[in-house]
């Protein structure tokens, strides 16, 4: 399997698990030191614990809608690092009950160590209206 493929893998999986609020799926390809840039505060986390806290605010504002979905997708790899690319729906409620959708860019870079690929870095962002 190639690295590309592995790490399609991955992706696929993590947002599975996103849609089925499944936290322990979320986490289980992520370095321990991961960053991530995120659309809600906090700006920036570090650390798996403080990336676990934004899933926690994510599963509240989602609701059980059930929507994390890849729309577009793109990996480069080589033996060592590997970067995905694309574009990414979510939905939740508002705190009045209504959904709410986003379409957003997500960035991550994947560390091979030891033969495994984890992520260490996540990006996700909204164009500026």
């Amino acid at each position: 399997m190639t690295a590309e493929n592995q790490v399609k893998a991955i992706i696929d999986e993590w947002a599975l698990a996103a849609r089925n609020e499944d936290m322990n799926g979320v986490l289980k390809n992520h370095d321990p030191n991961i960053v991530m840039f995120d659309l809600p505060y906090p700006l920036q986390s570090k650390g798996i614990e403080e990336y676990k806290k934004t899933w926690d605010l994510f599963f509240s504002w989602s609701k059980q809608l059930r929507v994390f979905d890849i729309v577009e997708m793109e990996i480069k790899a080589n033996d060592h690092l590997a970067f995905f690319y694309g574009i990414m729906r979510c939905a939740g409620k508002t705190k009045d009950g209504n959904k709410e959708e986003y379409t957003f860019r997500l960035t991550m870079c994947f560390v091979n160590k030891n033969g495994k690929w984890l992520i260490c870095h996540e990006h996700h962002s909204l164009p500026t209206p």
